[in-house]
């Protein structure tokens, strides 16, 4: 009996000791979220250790583990050879973590393992997901079959911008009005990634605002990744005016003169000769 009460105390205190340096609050944060090929990122956990010692933080991509710093350890920092992941020794330490040169390979889930160092040992870990992206560059390109449109016009026009990854959401507005989806179509060449949106409008009166058409392209990555627009001001509905056809007295058109006029002078420059 008294031995089992010595076995309830020891687990009553060790409980105890557990309990109060265990891990606590422990996350991932990615900086910056969202990360552009070729730059770099930083990695940074956040733990509370409840004043007991650090024994190791480890880092994972997936299932691999790539760095770990142990300051029991000499050296401390440990990085391991994965393909495609570099690590700045002189910019990580024990609670952040930085990679240069990110490609899109290294998108998707990173955790950081803490583990506290004796009596507990107790490990917990934070997980965060790394998007590499790639933008465009400047803003899309607006370009309409013509300048001028009158009522009744079928307006052609066409929105583009250089490849990325992921690709971009093209739409339309005229006037602040969006361009319903059925006028609007998108597409992604095969040859040089380019991407653009398209539109076949046919003009009603409502269209216009005082005579004015304001085109505007709106190309958007989700989740505040991209955001750009671009605006183009068509002319009023006015046609350039077509030159009427002069007809001499006798009925003849004055081209077809012209035309015959010059056809003889030039024969008899080739008979003078």
């Amino acid at each position: 009996m008294k031995t089992r009460h010595l076995w309830l105390e020891a687990a009553v205190l060790f409980f105890a000791i557990t309990s109060a340096s265990c891990l606590q609050k422990v996350s991932l944060e990615v900086v910056p979220p969202v990360v552009r090929r070729g730059q770099e990122a930083i990695l940074r956990c956040h733990y509370d250790l409840q004043e007991a010692p650090l024994y190791s933080l480890k880092w994972y991509r997936g299932r691999h583990e790539f760095y770990r710093f142990s300051p029991s350890e000499d050296p401390p920092i440990k990085i391991f050879n994965i393909s495609g992941i570099y690590v700045d020794p002189d910019n990580s330490n024990q609670s952040q973590v930085t990679l240069r040169k990110v490609d899109f390979g290294l998108s998707g889930t990173f955790s950081c393992e803490v583990t506290a160092d004796a009596p507990t040992f107790s490990t917990a870990s934070g997980t965060k997901n790394l998007t590499v992206v790639s933008l465009p560059d400047g803003r899309p390109v607006i370009v309409s079959e013509r300048e001028r449109y009158d009522i009744g016009d079928m307006l052609r026009a066409n929105c583009s911008l250089p490849s990325s990854k992921p690709p971009v959401h093209l739409s339309f507005t005229l006037n602040n009005m969006p361009v319903e989806a059925t006028a609007r179509q998108q597409r992604t060449k095969d040859d040089d990634g380019a991407q653009w949106s398209e539109i076949n409008l046919l003009l009603q009166p409502f269209h216009y605002a005082n005579g004015q058409l304001t085109l505007r392209c709106t190309a958007q990555i989700p989740n505040g990744i991209y955001l750009k627009t671009s605006e183009l001001q068509l002319g009023t509905g006015l046609r350039e005016p077509v030159p009427e056809r002069v007809t001499s007295e006798n009925g003849s058109d004055s081209h077809t003169m012209t035309f015959v006029t010059i056809l003889c002078v030039g024969m008899l420059h080739l008979l003078l000769r």
